[in-house]
């Protein structure tokens, strides 16, 4: 302790603090290109994609499923960081949570959140 207080350790860089590279992606470096695609496709076809997204994760698809939901949900057309946030903790699912680590009723709890928020925005279905 000092005269003027507790002693704070030194700042470090954040840039310090990231590891250099995951060893999934230095085998193979078109792995960022085929999660920007799957991002791509759920901002192409909306709420559907995304659900199929989902699906393809839990069903073992390692590119889909090394996503953050928080991420796909982003890519949705039109919906903000916050609407984004609120989506998911009424799912009850962690900002950092990962496509391929949600259990079923977490995939199920967030499909109704969006459907709902969907029908309250576009309408009722045709």
């Amino acid at each position: 302790m000092t005269r003027f207080g507790t002693r704070r350790p030194p700042v470090q860089d954040p840039m310090d603090a990231m590891d250099p590279m995951d060893p999934m992606e230095a085998a193979d470096p078109d792995a960022e290109h085929r999660r920007a695609l799957v991002l791509s496709e759920v901002a192409a076809e909306g709420p559907d994609g995304l659900f199929r997204v989902l699906r393809r994760a839990a069903a073992g698809d390692t590119d889909a499923a090394g996503i953050p939901v928080s991420g796909l949900v982003r890519a949705l057309p039109g919906i903000t960081v916050l609407d984004s946030h609120d989506f998911l903790q009424h799912a009850r699912i962690r900002d950092t949570a990962l496509a391929g680590d949600l259990t079923p009723g977490q995939r199920v709890a967030l499909t109704s959140v969006l459907d709902r928020a969907r029908y309250r925005f576009e309408g009722p279905r045709a």
